[in-house]
């Protein structure tokens, strides 16, 4: 990435986040490039087949402008990988994990059950359900009760539907030995994933990067794009 100080000030900041790493035990390559922050990151991403992207999600003192929230929203939008969003340095104890049955949510359980955690997080995974109000302005007083019985059965098929997904998706959990509880609720996925994250104190939300609305596999659905700009916690994007 290109800081506003030049190459060798990068180089520097670099070296310094190497050791950390290294002493950590992780084998580091370490490279500077010059460019726009997002567009140098995916570009190396693709070119050396990352599995992975992490980034923050706020700027540093001093990256200047240029390099702010819009960069990770850039990232987890156009990487060819999953996308981790650090938002702050804690330990992974719970996760709340948004599922839907399509291939990217698929992976975001593959993910999840796969990661190295220092501990096995607790796991809440959520399936969320939308039924529209039904338009009765217009409709005879005598049908009004059959219209809303009618939504009534609609919303307890589609909970049903909701609750069935996230045990199926528990029960791969369950099986590496994670802790996995399920929850569906009614309502725009990324406010209810939020609520249930502050709900359960959840360090991470996962979800994949489109769900089965999705049309572009290069683009994210509507429900990570949102919770890229408002989740309250570190957010991992998954892509099949």
């Amino acid at each position: 990435m290109r800081l506003p100080a030049g190459e060798p000030e990068a180089a520097e900041i670099l070296a310094c986040e190497r050791t950390r790493l290294e002493q950590a035990g992780i084998e580091v390559q370490a490279t500077v490039r010059t460019g726009h922050p997002a567009d140098e990151i995916v570009a190396f991403a693709t070119a050396s087949e990352a599995e992975l992207v992490i980034l923050g999600s706020r700027p540093a003192a001093n990256a200047g402008p240029g390099f702010s929230g819009s960069v990770a929203s850039k990232v987890a939008r156009y990487s060819p990988s999953a996308v981790l969003i650090g938002r702050d340095g804690l330990p992974v104890r719970s996760v709340v994990l948004g599922y839907d049955a399509s291939p990217d949510a698929d992976a975001a359980v593959s993910l999840v059950a796969g990661l190295p955690f220092r501990a096995r997080p607790r796991v809440a995974v959520c399936t969320t359900f939308e039924v529209d109000a039904p338009f009765s302005s217009g409709i005879a007083p005598t049908l009004r009760a059959q219209v809303w019985s009618t939504r009534h059965e609609v919303l307890r098929e589609a909970r049903q539907a909701a609750e069935a997904i996230a045990a199926e998706a528990a029960g791969r959990l369950r099986e590496v030995g994670l802790e996995a509880t399920t929850h569906s609720a009614h309502g725009r996925p990324s406010e209810q994933l939020t609520v249930l994250a502050a709900e359960v104190g959840a360090d991470l939300i996962v979800v994949g990067s489109r769900g089965l609305s999705g049309v572009d596999r290069f683009l994210l659905g509507s429900t990570s794009g949102e919770l890229v700009a408002l989740a309250p916690t570190s957010l991992l994007v998954a892509r099949s």
